[in-house]
């Protein structure tokens, strides 16, 4: 118990970081942090050691998240958030432009929306990614740049 106290001491913030950015909403990714360190907890045994412990925490982390969005019936959006407070017409212009990128990240396919997510929002580093993949880090760079040009070549439509 006590090693895992150290487990969570050590990626609690990383992870929750996370977790913020794939939900933009502090009270949901707390939720999904001790969800997250609840499921590793009791599968800690499943975790085999090819990539970060950081990475497979994130993974877990990111499935109870679309976990959580199909309950709701809903995606949750993937938005960047700013400090300043819109006017309402930069908020519409900022969610429609937001719902163009969502679209465009959810419709890439495996492995670039997950690549992408990780890498773009979770700051997993690349050569994470590729070890989880059982890849080369110039196959996570290529995968992640891929997945960037067409995300901008949809959203640019």
């Amino acid at each position: 118990m006590a090693q895992f106290t150290k487990i969570y001491e050590t990626y609690a913030r990383s992870v929750y970081r996370f977790l913020f950015a794939l939900t933009g909403s502090e009270d949901l990714a707390e939720e999904l942090l001790q969800e997250t360190f609840y499921r590793a907890f009791l599968h800690i045994d499943r975790f085999e050691g090819r990539s970060s412990l950081y990475t497979w925490l994130c993974q877990i982390g990111k499935n109870a998240w679309l976990k959580e969005c199909r309950r709701r019936g809903r995606q949750d959006s993937l938005e960047a958030l700013t400090g300043s407070t819109p006017s309402a017409e930069q908020e519409v212009f900022h969610r429609e432009e937001q719902r163009r990128i969502r679209q465009a990240v959810y419709g890439l396919e495996e492995p670039y929306k997950e690549v992408f997510i990780l890498h773009a929002y979770g700051d997993v580093k690349l050569k994470d990614i590729a070890a989880a993949y059982g890849k080369s880090e110039s196959w996570a760079r290529v995968t992640y740049h891929r997945a960037r040009t067409r995300i901008l070549e949809e959203v640019s439509k």
